[in-house]
């Protein structure tokens, strides 16, 4: 379980169905957005697996966009599939700059590389996956090449804060497919098929893993990526930053409040945003879920971690974004602002106690 499938048919659904009788307000307003633009949509035929397969490419690639970090769930995805060894899973985390920067203070981490995720205000330490014992892993060596040579590719083309041309949108699309199979596995406990056979043959190339992704998907995600730029979306990240310039981070990729529970997409600056890549933004019952979950997030940043002050919600085939004051969502959706603080405790309780007894383990407040 996790807060998405809490609010989906959990106890928190049916709390939030009650105690937030603004909903509707909010997602009318998502719906008259998205019913304004023009949808972009995939060309050609499309296989099975599609629609999330490019979901989960445009997220791990806006989240490239806006801070230069480890993959975190994809390599932690890979050593779950046993793909990839602890020591290797380090290591590559260790070669990203949001975490070579902690390690510079505090060289002792290295050994847990991938649970360093750098915030606004501290650095949150989770528990890498321990080692086995067997040493090394098939994909200890691919694996690590395909981080280097996307590294190497992406500062020359697209560094942060940059989009690049359809062609090297294209190249970044293959690499981002890869680090979500990994991904899908930490989210789903299930090895993807393609990672699945790659496990089994023991070896395989960079190039055949950047080939795992069918075209339609590839072409699809690069074309979205274009999206972000066209449509001024980049630009207002960019001044939601303060203005960074080329090659500097413009926020915090996958702002996690309970881990393995609750885990966001992005921080820009002080705006945390959830992508959304669905064709439609219409049906209210599932829209409110994510109007629910988004300011779930925000409230159960105990301590001001992430030091949210605004919500927004990026439709990528819409190229559109409603955004909201993190304090006008919280009055919308509750009603009475007196009662604001209560209703958010009230919340706070109840999801903690549902993470909880699913097996997560709450942060402590910074």
């Amino acid at each position: 379980m996790s807060l998405t499938s809490q609010l989906q048919q959990g106890v928190l659904a049916r709390w939030c169905a009650t105690h937030l009788p603004g909903t509707t307000a909010a997602v009318d307003q998502i719906r008259a957005a998205s019913a304004a633009a023009e949808v972009l949509r995939p060309t050609g035929r499309i296989g099975a697996g599609h629609w999330p397969m490019v979901g989960g490419i445009i997220s791990t690639r806006l989240a490239a966009l806006v801070h230069d970090a480890a993959p975190y769930a994809a390599l932690y995805g890979l050593v779950a599939a046993e793909l990839v060894s602890s020591q290797a899973s380090n290591a590559i985390a260790a070669g990203y700059p949001a975490q070579q920067a902690v390690l510079a203070q505090e060289p002792d981490l290295a050994e847990v590389a991938v649970g360093l995720r750098p915030t606004p205000r501290d650095v949150v330490a989770l528990l890498a996956p321990p080692a086995d014992g067997h040493g090394g892993r098939p994909g200890d060596a691919m694996f690590a090449e395909l981080a280097h040579r996307g590294h190497v590719f992406a500062r020359r083309h697209a560094p942060s804060g940059v989009i690049g041309t359809p062609g090297a949108e294209t190249a970044l699309a293959r690499t981002h497919a890869v680090w979500t199979l990994g991904e899908d596995r930490y989210r789903s406990g299930t090895t993807p098929p393609p990672l699945a056979r790659i496990a089994q043959a023991g070896e395989a190339t960079v190039e055949q893993l950047r080939a795992l992704a069918p075209p339609a998907v590839v072409a699809d995600a690069a074309a979205l990526a274009q999206v972000v730029e066209s449509s001024g979306t980049l630009a207002a990240w960019h001044e939601w930053a303060g203005g960074p310039d080329r090659g500097q981070d413009l926020g915090f990729a996958s702002p996690v409040l309970v881990p393995h529970w609750a885990e966001a997409d992005l921080l820009v600056g002080e705006t945390l945003v959830e992508v959304k890549t669905v064709l439609r933004a219409d049906q209210p019952a599932r829209v409110a879920r994510w109007v629910w979950q988004l300011l779930g997030y925000a409230w159960l940043d105990r301590g001001d971690r992430w030091k949210v002050r605004h919500l927004a919600f990026y439709l990528a085939r819409h190229g559109v974004t409603v955004r909201w004051s993190l304090e006008e969502l919280e009055t919308l959706l509750v009603g009475d602002p007196s009662r604001i603080a209560d209703v958010r405790e009230e919340f706070r309780g109840l999801a903690e106690q549902a993470a909880v007894n699913e097996g997560a383990t709450l942060l402590p407040v910074p």
